[in-house]
Protein backbone atom coordinates (compact mmCIF):
# COMPACT_ATOMS: atom_id res chain seq x y z
CA UNK A 1 0.00 0.00 0.00
CA UNK A 2 1.05 3.29 -1.28
CA UNK A 3 -0.09 6.81 0.01
CA UNK A 4 -1.22 8.62 2.78
CA UNK A 5 -3.34 6.77 6.27
CA UNK A 6 -7.12 8.53 5.57
CA UNK A 7 -8.37 10.42 8.16
CA UNK A 8 -11.61 9.32 6.88
CA UNK A 9 -10.45 5.83 8.78
CA UNK A 10 -11.07 8.01 12.19
CA UNK A 11 -14.95 7.24 11.26
CA UNK A 12 -15.35 3.33 11.54
CA UNK A 13 -15.81 3.91 15.77
CA UNK A 14 -16.65 0.35 16.23
CA UNK A 15 -13.36 -0.92 14.80
CA UNK A 16 -10.69 -2.84 17.53
CA UNK A 17 -8.10 -3.42 14.99
CA UNK A 18 -6.17 -1.25 12.44
CA UNK A 19 -2.85 -3.35 10.92
CA UNK A 20 -1.35 -1.78 7.79
CA UNK A 21 2.29 -3.04 8.97
CA UNK A 22 5.21 -2.91 6.22
CA UNK A 23 4.20 -1.43 3.54
CA UNK A 24 4.76 1.96 2.42
CA UNK A 25 2.57 4.42 3.59
CA UNK A 26 4.12 8.02 3.85
CA UNK A 27 2.35 11.22 5.90
CA UNK A 28 1.58 11.63 9.16
CA UNK A 29 -0.54 9.81 11.44
CA UNK A 30 -4.23 11.41 11.32
CA UNK A 31 -5.25 12.52 14.36
CA UNK A 32 -8.46 11.30 13.70
CA UNK A 33 -7.59 7.75 15.19
CA UNK A 34 -8.03 9.48 18.35
CA UNK A 35 -11.93 9.11 17.40
CA UNK A 36 -11.89 4.88 17.82
CA UNK A 37 -11.92 4.42 21.13
CA UNK A 38 -12.54 0.68 21.02
CA UNK A 39 -8.95 0.23 19.09
CA UNK A 40 -7.61 -2.68 21.29
CA UNK A 41 -4.42 -2.68 18.23
CA UNK A 42 -2.79 -0.13 16.26
CA UNK A 43 0.11 -1.85 13.95
CA UNK A 44 1.69 0.90 12.06
CA UNK A 45 5.07 -0.46 12.02
CA UNK A 46 7.66 -0.70 9.03
CA UNK A 47 6.36 1.92 7.11
CA UNK A 48 7.78 5.66 6.08
CA UNK A 49 5.41 8.03 8.33
CA UNK A 50 6.65 10.99 9.44
CA UNK A 51 5.34 13.80 11.56
CA UNK A 52 5.19 13.21 15.34
CA UNK A 53 2.83 10.90 17.64
CA UNK A 54 -0.41 12.33 17.79
CA UNK A 55 -1.87 13.03 21.07
CA UNK A 56 -5.46 12.62 20.35
CA UNK A 57 -3.78 8.63 20.78
CA UNK A 58 -3.82 9.00 24.63
CA UNK A 59 -7.48 9.00 24.43
CA UNK A 60 -7.66 5.19 23.11
CA UNK A 61 -8.19 4.02 26.76
CA UNK A 62 -8.95 0.30 25.56
CA UNK A 63 -5.60 0.19 23.51
CA UNK A 64 -3.80 -2.65 23.61
CA UNK A 65 -0.74 -3.00 21.45
CA UNK A 66 0.74 -0.04 19.82
CA UNK A 67 3.57 -0.49 17.82
CA UNK A 68 5.09 2.25 15.24
CA UNK A 69 8.51 0.53 14.79
CA UNK A 70 10.75 1.09 11.59
CA UNK A 71 8.84 4.63 10.77
CA UNK A 72 10.14 8.45 10.49
CA UNK A 73 8.79 9.98 13.37
CA UNK A 74 9.87 12.65 14.91
CA UNK A 75 9.22 15.02 18.34
CA UNK A 76 8.69 13.48 21.90
CA UNK A 77 6.97 10.89 23.26
CA UNK A 78 3.59 12.02 24.79
CA UNK A 79 3.44 11.80 28.27
CA UNK A 80 -0.43 10.88 28.43
CA UNK A 81 0.83 7.60 27.08
CA UNK A 82 0.99 6.53 30.50
CA UNK A 83 -2.60 6.68 30.93
CA UNK A 84 -3.65 3.17 28.17
CA UNK A 85 -3.08 1.20 31.19
CA UNK A 86 -4.10 -1.51 29.44
CA UNK A 87 -1.22 -1.27 27.18
CA UNK A 88 1.23 -4.43 27.09
CA UNK A 89 3.13 -4.20 24.24
CA UNK A 90 4.28 -0.52 23.58
CA UNK A 91 7.08 -0.50 20.14
CA UNK A 92 8.81 2.86 19.10
CA UNK A 93 11.95 1.31 17.83
CA UNK A 94 13.69 3.04 15.11
CA UNK A 95 12.63 6.56 14.65
CA UNK A 96 14.13 9.57 15.32
CA UNK A 97 12.14 10.63 18.20
CA UNK A 98 13.86 12.92 20.69
CA UNK A 99 13.33 14.58 24.55
CA UNK A 100 13.47 12.16 27.34
CA UNK A 101 11.64 9.46 28.49
CA UNK A 102 8.15 10.24 30.04
CA UNK A 103 8.27 8.92 33.82
CA UNK A 104 4.24 8.34 33.02
CA UNK A 105 5.01 5.24 31.18
CA UNK A 106 5.36 3.73 34.53
CA UNK A 107 1.90 3.97 35.08
CA UNK A 108 1.89 1.03 32.09
CA UNK A 109 2.04 -1.53 35.01
CA UNK A 110 0.41 -4.09 32.48
CA UNK A 111 3.38 -3.56 29.74
CA UNK A 112 5.17 -6.33 29.46
CA UNK A 113 7.29 -5.15 26.08
CA UNK A 114 8.86 -1.61 26.26
CA UNK A 115 11.08 -1.01 22.92
CA UNK A 116 12.37 2.70 22.79
CA UNK A 117 15.86 1.68 20.54
CA UNK A 118 17.23 3.74 17.87
CA UNK A 119 15.69 7.13 18.34
CA UNK A 120 17.84 10.24 19.74
CA UNK A 121 16.04 9.88 23.32
CA UNK A 122 18.13 11.94 25.85
CA UNK A 123 18.12 12.63 29.75
CA UNK A 124 18.25 10.43 32.05
CA UNK A 125 16.26 6.63 32.42
CA UNK A 126 13.51 7.06 35.06
CA UNK A 127 14.01 5.65 38.41
CA UNK A 128 10.76 4.91 37.69
CA UNK A 129 10.06 2.66 35.86
CA UNK A 130 11.29 0.12 37.75
CA UNK A 131 7.77 -0.62 39.19
CA UNK A 132 6.85 -1.94 35.60
CA UNK A 133 7.01 -5.13 37.54
CA UNK A 134 5.54 -7.25 34.36
CA UNK A 135 7.90 -6.26 32.31
CA UNK A 136 9.75 -8.71 30.15
CA UNK A 137 11.72 -6.76 27.64
CA UNK A 138 13.02 -2.82 28.07
CA UNK A 139 15.00 -2.11 24.97
CA UNK A 140 16.31 1.90 25.48
CA UNK A 141 19.56 0.56 23.66
CA UNK A 142 21.26 3.11 20.81
CA UNK A 143 20.24 6.70 21.95
CA UNK A 144 21.47 9.36 23.87
CA UNK A 145 20.26 8.59 27.12
CA UNK A 146 22.79 9.60 30.22
CA UNK A 147 23.42 9.30 33.47
CA UNK A 148 23.12 6.15 35.69
CA UNK A 149 21.78 3.24 35.91
CA UNK A 150 18.94 2.84 37.69
CA UNK A 151 19.16 0.56 40.26
CA UNK A 152 15.65 0.58 40.91
CA UNK A 153 15.30 -1.85 37.54
CA UNK A 154 16.57 -4.24 39.76
CA UNK A 155 12.99 -4.81 40.28
CA UNK A 156 11.92 -6.33 37.26
CA UNK A 157 11.88 -9.72 38.54
CA UNK A 158 10.37 -10.79 35.23
CA UNK A 159 12.87 -9.27 32.61
CA UNK A 160 14.12 -11.58 30.11
CA UNK A 161 15.96 -9.12 28.14
CA UNK A 162 16.98 -5.91 28.99
CA UNK A 163 19.47 -3.70 26.63
CA UNK A 164 20.76 -0.08 27.40
CA UNK A 165 23.99 -0.20 24.63
CA UNK A 166 24.97 2.31 22.60
CA UNK A 167 24.27 5.20 25.18
CA UNK A 168 26.11 7.35 27.14
CA UNK A 169 25.20 6.05 30.80
CA UNK A 170 28.08 5.96 33.45
CA UNK A 171 28.53 5.58 37.01
CA UNK A 172 28.65 1.89 37.71
CA UNK A 173 26.85 -1.33 36.96
CA UNK A 174 24.27 -1.53 40.05
CA UNK A 175 24.42 -4.60 42.03
CA UNK A 176 20.66 -4.62 41.91
CA UNK A 177 20.69 -6.14 38.62
CA UNK A 178 21.64 -9.36 40.11
CA UNK A 179 17.93 -9.49 41.04
CA UNK A 180 17.19 -9.94 37.16
CA UNK A 181 16.77 -13.67 38.19
CA UNK A 182 14.64 -14.25 34.36
CA UNK A 183 17.23 -12.18 32.37
CA UNK A 184 18.67 -14.20 29.65
CA UNK A 185 20.33 -10.94 27.70
CA UNK A 186 21.92 -8.25 29.27
CA UNK A 187 23.38 -5.78 26.98
CA UNK A 188 25.41 -2.52 28.56
CA UNK A 189 27.80 -2.23 25.88
CA UNK A 190 29.09 1.13 24.48
CA UNK A 191 28.46 2.96 27.21
CA UNK A 192 30.97 5.42 30.22
CA UNK A 193 30.37 3.03 32.90
CA UNK A 194 32.99 2.47 34.99
CA UNK A 195 34.41 0.56 38.43
CA UNK A 196 33.81 -3.26 39.01
CA UNK A 197 31.88 -5.62 37.82
CA UNK A 198 29.76 -6.37 40.55
CA UNK A 199 29.61 -10.03 41.86
CA UNK A 200 25.86 -10.05 41.84
CA UNK A 201 25.79 -10.59 37.88
CA UNK A 202 26.91 -14.29 38.94
CA UNK A 203 23.35 -14.81 40.23
CA UNK A 204 22.00 -14.66 37.00
CA UNK A 205 21.98 -18.09 35.98
CA UNK A 206 19.45 -18.13 32.73
CA UNK A 207 21.90 -15.59 30.76
CA UNK A 208 22.56 -16.72 27.16
CA UNK A 209 24.47 -13.30 26.59
CA UNK A 210 25.82 -10.74 28.60
CA UNK A 211 27.96 -7.65 26.79
CA UNK A 212 30.29 -5.33 28.80
CA UNK A 213 32.42 -4.50 25.99
CA UNK A 214 33.36 -0.46 24.90
CA UNK A 215 33.44 0.64 28.82
CA UNK A 216 35.86 1.97 31.31
CA UNK A 217 34.65 -0.87 34.22
CA UNK A 218 37.87 -2.50 35.94
CA UNK A 219 37.95 -5.58 37.86
CA UNK A 220 36.66 -9.58 36.70
CA UNK A 221 33.90 -11.61 35.34
CA UNK A 222 32.00 -13.27 38.46
CA UNK A 223 33.81 -17.09 38.58
CA UNK A 224 30.13 -18.30 38.15
CA UNK A 225 29.68 -16.40 34.53
CA UNK A 226 32.88 -17.31 33.52
CA UNK A 227 32.77 -21.22 34.06
CA UNK A 228 29.64 -20.95 32.36
CA UNK A 229 29.82 -22.81 28.55
CA UNK A 230 26.17 -21.01 27.66
CA UNK A 231 27.36 -17.51 28.08
CA UNK A 232 28.44 -15.09 25.77
CA UNK A 233 30.26 -12.88 27.45
CA UNK A 234 31.69 -10.29 25.61
CA UNK A 235 34.15 -8.11 27.89
CA UNK A 236 37.41 -5.18 26.91
CA UNK A 237 40.70 -6.37 26.89
CA UNK A 238 42.17 -6.88 29.91
CA UNK A 239 39.43 -7.84 32.31
CA UNK A 240 39.60 -12.02 33.25
CA UNK A 241 37.49 -14.10 35.33
CA UNK A 242 37.65 -13.77 38.44
CA UNK A 243 39.74 -16.48 40.97
CA UNK A 244 37.63 -19.10 42.70
CA UNK A 245 39.19 -17.75 45.99
CA UNK A 246 37.22 -14.02 45.04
Amino acid sequence: LTGEVPAEIGKLVHLTGLILRENVLVGEIPPELGQLTELRQIYLDGNQLTGTIPHELTRLTKLESLDLNQNHLTGEIPPGLGDLTRLDWLNLNSNHLSGVIPSELANLTSLMTLALSANDLTGVIPAELGNMTNLTGLYLGNNQLSGGIPPELGNLTKLGQLSLRDNQRTGSIPPELGGLVEVTSLLLSGNELTGDIPPELGRLTNLSQIWLHENMLTGCVPVELANSPDVEILVDEGIAPCSSRE
